[in-house]
């Protein structure tokens, strides 16, 4: 189990991956062979462009399609690979941390009141985490519409050590997206880690 901080948002499972393997190698890389056609351009055999790589990379390491390989701070709603538009119109990978926020987390004159409702929470047996619980979706009831919350944090992945892809399947194709995993996963914990902690407070 991860040992959660303000500034951790996600976590990778090596041995995890290791010990959960169907092929002894990687529970991951199984899941890449599965979705080969997800990682070539038009023409089979040639790689992607390395931020396409990336996207699809880290696509099939998270849920809903691999669970337990990648996971996320149970508080934080999301991690998802997106593209941001310049002025040009000209697509750049990013990357897109959703948090929920609390009406404690609000200013105190832009919190909601009663009647409306606020995120609710249950304690987590899978995480067992009582500090950072997940944010669920309330009981609807008549008369008590819930307010939901929820500040997208975006960060540029430009710039970030990716690697070019030279594979489109077997251990390299694996390795590749390993590396883009990892590296997807230090660079949110640096950069968008402390954005987060100001957020929510460091609690």
């Amino acid at each position: 189990m991860t040992d959660w901080t303000p500034t951790t948002l996600v976590s990778v499972d090596e041995p995890g991956d290791r010990s959960g393997a169907s092929d002894g190698h990687s529970r991951y890389g199984v899941y890449l062979s599965q979705r080969l056609g997800e990682f070539h351009d038009e023409n089979p055999g040639t790689p992607l462009p390395t931020e396409e790589f990336t996207a699809a990379a880290w696509r099939v390491a998270t849920p809903p399609v691999l669970t337990g390989y990648v996971s996320l701070r149970p508080d934080i709603e999301g991690i998802e690979a997106v593209w941001a538009e310049n002025e040009e119109g000209i697509g750049s990978l990013a990357f897109k941390v959703s948090v929920p926020l609390w009406f404690s987390d609000l200013p105190a004159d832009r919190r909601p009141r009663h009647p409306w409702q606020d995120w609710t929470t249950r304690y987590d047996i899978a995480t067992r985490d009582d500090k950072y619980r997940r944010a669920w979706e309330p009981d609807l009831k008549p008369g008590r519409p819930a307010v939901l919350t929820v500040s997208n944090i975006l960060i540029s992945a430009t710039g970030w050590d990716l690697p070019t892809p030279k594979h489109t399947e077997g251990r390299g194709l694996v390795e590749e997206a390993k590396q883009v995993v990892h590296e997807i996963a230090r660079r949110v914990n640096q950069d968008a880690g402390p954005m987060v902690a100001q957020l929510l407070g460091d609690r």
